[in-house]
């Protein structure tokens, strides 16, 4: 076996990681305070990304209520899938893997969205699915320096893509942006000779910042370019 497809070496100490798990979890509490509307006020709506973009960040830190399914297995699939990725590529990479996931969730989901039906353009979604599901990109990489589990990977993401089916707000939209945008940083991150990862990650972080918020901005122009009878922006 070369030195170019030995598995990765045990990494510093996962520290993004508990952190995250940490304040999903807060926030899962906090929602049980009604007087704070955290779904409402959080969670994305398409309708709402124009006038309020933080929403496609903050909306992975809200789950479904009141059972913790979803924020269970969200939890679990962080713990394990986080914890040996942060270790595989470093903290820093791994914190702009998680957020450009949840964004890049967050912008299929307008993407894909129909302003001519309310049901679609005024649906709440929440949750952290779609930066998990960048983890899951992520750790698809064709690569052999990821001493990785696949069945192991497989059967969580099997299981968190089936809760779309009995929990409500959850979209499958949000898992496949992220995992298209996992896979692509994780492919930067992983493939090029160690020397150039740093600057080939950043370089594809940027391009992919550029990228959703072209996506972003093309589809609002398009929305906003609907005549009234057919648009509900």
């Amino acid at each position: 076996m070369t030195a170019d497809h030995r598995p990765a070496p045990a990494g510093p100490r996962p520290r993004v990681t508990p952190v995250l798990i940490g304040l999903i979890g807060a926030v899962f509490l906090l929602q049980y305070i009604p007087a704070l509307g955290l779904l409402e006020r959080f969670g994305f709506m398409p309708a709402l990304a124009a006038e309020q973009p933080w929403r496609m960040l903050t909306h992975a830190f809200i789950h479904s209520q009141p059972s913790p399914l979803h924020v269970g297995f969200n939890l679990l699939a962080l713990f394990f899938f986080g914890s040996f990725l942060e270790r595989a590529i470093g903290h820093v990479r791994f914190a702009v893997l998680y957020v450009l996931g949840a964004l890049g969730g967050a912008v299929c989901v307008l993407v894909l969205a129909d302003p001519t039906n309310p049901a679609s353009w005024f649906a709440l979604h929440v949750g952290a699915s779609g930066a998990v599901f960048a983890l899951v990109g992520a750790l698809l990489t064709p690569t052999r320096e990821l001493d990785r589990n696949l069945g192991g990977v497989l059967v969580l993401v099997a299981l968190n893509a089936a809760i779309p089916l009995v929990e409500l707000n959850i979209s499958w939209e949000s898992h496949l942006g992220g995992l298209i945008t996992g896979f692509l940083l994780g492919c930067a991150a992983l493939l090029p000779p160690p020397r150039r990862r740093p600057l080939v990650f950043g370089v594809a972080a940027l391009l992919m910042v550029a990228v959703l918020a072209g996506l972003t901005v093309l589809k609002l122009l398009a929305v906003a370019s609907l005549p009234p009878a057919l648009s509900t922006f």
